[in-house]
């Protein structure tokens, strides 16, 4: 069910200490915001609020919204979250062309899942930053946001499961946002920065779901990183398949859909050096499939500069 469903009216707002004036008077400033209420700062003088800022809402269409966050079962029966937002001129019953967005983590039992759900704020205002997926709601597309458990037993061989757990838990997802009508199974596209590149790519090898991707700053050969990565702790020498298994440029003549990747040439992250987008890009269209790839000049483990972020939307 939608046991995190959060849309129309406002149910409830969020207050954040910011700073003391007088702790002695109970006077302080703090936050307060809600699902559609932006926040704003107020000083609290006991139980009287006085409002000190006028901060604008400038994507209203975006947090207005229709949202869904709900739990659905995977096939071994794990349960995960997953967001939906649907355009604005959505109408029931008509499936969507739908862009999915992701970053998987890895977790070692449905516990340990659940427990990560505890800093979830049912009343937090939406934020939306330079690449957030959701302005695509004013193409008209529905964007799908699921959490993606890698589990596993033990923590050391839990990313024994992620090709399978990555397959699964993204069927599941597709054929429940599918049932409820709000996307069309036959138009998804699916995308990711970093561990979520690296996810984009594998999905788009090891499942036929996607007919395109969009991958920024990501590693696509495991065996670049052999002494650990991610939370995997083992090293390349004592679990060499997991590093082939999991690197998607071991598998580039599976890749289906088209596949545009992004990388910035001052990437520092040890992970993600620039190196992996042109070897990926370069396997690509030595075997024929559909990619692209920009690199961006000055830019870090994500674009910051005006000129890139116009260009990456472009």
């Amino acid at each position: 069910g939608d046991v995190y469903k959060r849309q129309g009216d406002n149910d409830g707002v969020y207050e954040n200490f910011l700073t003391a004036v007088d702790l002695e008077a109970r006077r302080f400033v703090v936050s307060r915001e809600g699902p559609t209420e932006v926040p704003q700062s107020y000083l609290r003088d006991g139980d009287a609020l006085t409002r000190i800022t006028d901060n604008q809402n400038y994507a209203t269409d975006l947090v207005s919204a229709e949202r869904h966050t709900f739990m659905i079962r995977r096939t071994d029966g794990f349960e995960y979250r997953v967001q939906v937002t649907l355009p604005n001129d959505f109408r029931a019953g008509e499936a969507r062309p739908a862009m999915f967005w992701f970053y998987p983590r890895e977790y070692t039992s449905q516990e340990d899942y659940l427990e990560s759900l505890r800093t979830y704020n049912r009343n937090s205002f939406p934020r939306f930053g330079t690449r957030s997926i959701e302005y695509l709601i004013r193409e008209g597309y529905v964007i799908v946001q699921p959490d993606l458990p890698i589990v596993g037993p033990e923590m050391d061989y839990r990313n024994d499961n992620y090709v399978r757990d990555l397959r699964n838990g993204l069927a599941s997802v597709i054929d429940t946002v599918a049932a409820r009508g709000w996307v069309d199974r036959h138009r998804l596209g699916i995308g990711g920065h970093s561990y979520g590149a690296f996810g984009t790519a594998n999905a788009m090898i090891n499942t036929p779901f996607f007919k395109a991707g969009i991958a920024g700053d990501g590693n696509y050969n495991r065996t670049l990183t052999p002494l650990s990565f991610q939370s995997e702790r083992r090293i390349f020498w004592e679990a060499p398949h997991v590093y082939t298994d999991m690197s998607p440029f071991f598998r580039a003549d599976d890749m289906t859909g088209a596949l545009l990747m992004y990388h910035g040439l001052f990437d520092q992250n040890v992970g993600t050096f620039p190196i992996h987008s042109p070897r990926m890009y370069h396997a690509l269209n030595g075997l024929g499939k559909d990619a692209a790839m920009y690199l961006y000049p000055w830019e870090d483990h994500g674009p910051q500069a005006k000129e890139t972020l116009l260009d990456l939307w472009a």
